[in-house]
């Protein structure tokens, strides 16, 4: 358990105490104590992009943090294919295609959102090699898209969709275009329409939202000129609440098999309990709602314990050359 700065000097001093981890700075006792052990309550607020972490006791706040997940491997899988490509076309010019020769296994996600699963279940085997932890709350989102874009829509209207009846996606963008040119409208005169990217396919994607109809002047234009930053999306994209939603059942059965004391929760009841103790609204501050619901807790101000201290130095700074000081075996 957390103990003070000043203790852990002198457990070290004393040769009673060994250091195992430098971030979170963590001791390991070389003698026997008495094994009494705190309820601790792991809160984790899961995210796409960035992870809430806060574990509490019924007094106090031992450990908070915020996890930044990665948001590149997407680029760097299609760069990688694009590579690959190209050095096929370089040197077996004459392969055959080949289309579904691989299969994939059941419940395969793509590497981007495997990942973020994976990087929540490391947080929580690591909180779980430092501290006693009795339960786990995981605060999770859903969203519904559909709503958030034609809040009126109800009943059968969510099997239909926008592009009910038209071929496919192209047809439905030059329709909602009027078949005109967003970007001369009409002025140009040119008969044929292209249906233009306004973010690249590759982060984008070939959503409706994400497309607009251009004549093939005004397209071979913007590219010639690189004026594809002036073209802004009308709406968001819905990524984020779209990965959300593939990975909270996941990210939750997972837990459950190494862990079972394990709950959900959602993001209605971290509000209650963030508007009731008067606290703002941040990444760590709901994971600490998440853990301090679980039981109800009254929430209390954060603690400087040796464990979750990270700015302060437990020591005089070192001079160059010297070796931190190894802890004697008792």
């Amino acid at each position: 358990m957390p103990c003070s700065p000043r203790k852990a000097r002198v457990l070290l001093k004393e040769g009673k105490a060994k250091v195992m981890n430098r971030e979170p700075f963590t001791l390991q006792l070389l003698y026997g104590s008495s094994g009494y052990k705190q309820e601790v309550s792991l809160g984790i607020d899961a995210g796409t992009k960035h992870i809430g972490v806060s574990a509490t006791t019924e007094k106090k706040t031992l450990f908070e943090a915020e996890v930044q997940q990665r948001t590149d491997i997407q680029d760097l899988l299609a760069t990688r294919r694009q590579n690959r490509r190209d050095r096929r076309n370089r040197k077996t010019r004459y392969r055959k295609a080949r289309f579904q020769n691989r299969k994939k296994p059941k419940g395969w996600l793509a590497p981007s959102v495997q990942h973020k699963i994976e990087v929540h279940l490391k947080v929580i085997e690591k909180l779980q090699k430092l501290l006693p932890i009795s339960n786990i709350t995981i605060e999770v989102a859903q969203f519904d898209i559909q709503k958030i874009k034609n809040p009126e829509i109800a009943g059968k209207e969510y099997q239909e969709g926008p592009q009910l009846g038209f071929w496919n996606t192209r047809e439905y963008v030059l329709f909602r275009d009027r078949y005109l040119c967003q970007w001369c409208k009409g002025k140009s005169k040119d008969p044929i329409l292209n249906v233009h990217h306004i973010e690249s396919r590759k982060t984008g994607g070939d959503s409706p939202d994400n497309l607009m109809t251009l004549c093939e002047t005004c397209h071979t234009l913007i590219h010639e000129t690189h004026q594809e930053g002036k073209i802004k999306r009308k709406t968001n994209s819905f990524r984020d609440p779209t990965q959300m939603g593939m990975i909270r059942w996941r990210i939750y059965e997972r837990v459950k098999k190494i862990f079972p004391a394990v709950k959900l929760t959602y993001g209605y009841i971290t509000k209650h309990t963030r508007i009731e103790n008067k606290l703002e609204k941040s990444q760590e501050g709901t994971s600490i709602h998440a853990s301090a619901s679980h039981k109800k807790l009254r929430l209390v101000k954060r603690s400087s314990s040796v464990l979750v201290e990270r700015k302060k130095r437990l020591f005089p700074p070192r001079p160059e050359g010297t070796r931190f000081p190894e802890a004697k075996e008792s």
